[in-house]
């Protein structure tokens, strides 16, 4: 019976609330050329959220357009403005976020830039870039590496919650309970490119980024401690596991907040990044088998 009833909620899970994501896996205006030499921000923004008052309604509208027009690209190291990015159709997911974020500044909704690393399916091409790259600028480089890799997105206010709420341009994803299932759930990750979540296992280091890059608040308990236990209707803090991923997490951390500020290798943590994906995997089978 408590094997049927976990088997019960897990299909409840993947089909709550997640509707409008399920009906598109792809970008309807993918790598959409916009003309920038007489750009407005602000006027653009403006038209694209019409008769919209509410600023996390404008938020989610905003969303949606770029999510479909930009397209994602992989890194090539380049640095270019929100008209570079807009002209070229699209960008990694630091360009896409940066385009979303003066976007909402130019009508005033407040924001924050988030930093994070997430557990990856393994690639040693990858790590062997990310060797090269820290020798070339830096430990601040190895936030890429075998098991893991680097993502950037931010949060916006919700007025009526009073809560920061995750968006990712990326992914065309907005609120807590889609983010839970886009990156960190044990379902299928439902999003706008499945291409990028698929090899995304769940974020373990997520930060609040202030000025000169300076992390001013560790977001990781809230998303994937706190935030997915609650996703599961606290089911996950009775699992064997679930201790473990909390301590792990804890002690992973500080590593992966050096490795942003430049301060640390996060290469010579590798063991430790393996453990966690052993646990999470752990956790996963855990609900599972219930």
């Amino acid at each position: 019976m408590m094997i049927l009833m976990k088997t019960i909620l897990l299909i409840l899970l993947i089909l709550a609330g997640w509707q409008p994501l399920a009906a598109q896996t792809s970008r309807t205006h993918s790598g959409e050329r916009i003309d920038t030499t007489q750009l407005k921000l602000a006027e653009l923004t403006h038209k694209i959220t019409g008769h919209e008052n509410s600023p996390y309604g404008k938020a989610r509208i905003l969303l949606n357009w770029l999510s479909n027009r930009l397209e994602w690209k992989a890194t090539d190291y380049q640095t270019r403005t929100v008209n570079q990015i807009l002209a070229r159709g699209g960008g990694n997911c630091f360009e896409l976020a940066k385009v979303y974020m003066a976007m909402i500044k130019s009508i005033q909704l407040p924001y924050r830039p988030i930093a994070e690393i997430n557990l990856h399916i393994t690639s040693d091409q990858r790590q062997a870039t990310a060797e090269s790259k820290v020798t070339q600028s830096g430990n601040r480089m190895s936030v890429f590496g075998r098991q893991h890799n680097d993502h950037r997105w931010l949060e916006v206010y919700d007025e009526k919650t009073n809560k920061w709420e995750p968006v990712d341009p990326s992914m065309n994803v907005i609120g807590t309970e889609q983010w839970l299932k886009a990156r960190a759930w044990f379902g299928s990750r439902m999003t706008i490119d499945t291409s990028i979540t698929n090899d995304m296992l769940v974020p373990f280091a997520i930060f609040v980024v202030g000025e000169n890059f300076q992390l001013i608040e560790d977001r990781t308990a809230h998303y994937v401690s706190t935030g997915l236990n609650q996703l599961y209707n606290g089911q996950l803090s009775k699992l064997r596991s679930w201790k473990t991923w909390n301590d792990q997490l804890t002690v992973l951390s500080p590593h992966a907040k050096a490795a942003f500020e430049g301060k640390e290798n996060l290469h010579l943590h590798a063991d430790k990044i393996a453990q966690l994906v052993h646990t999470y995997e752990s956790l996963r089978r855990e609900f599972l088998q219930q």
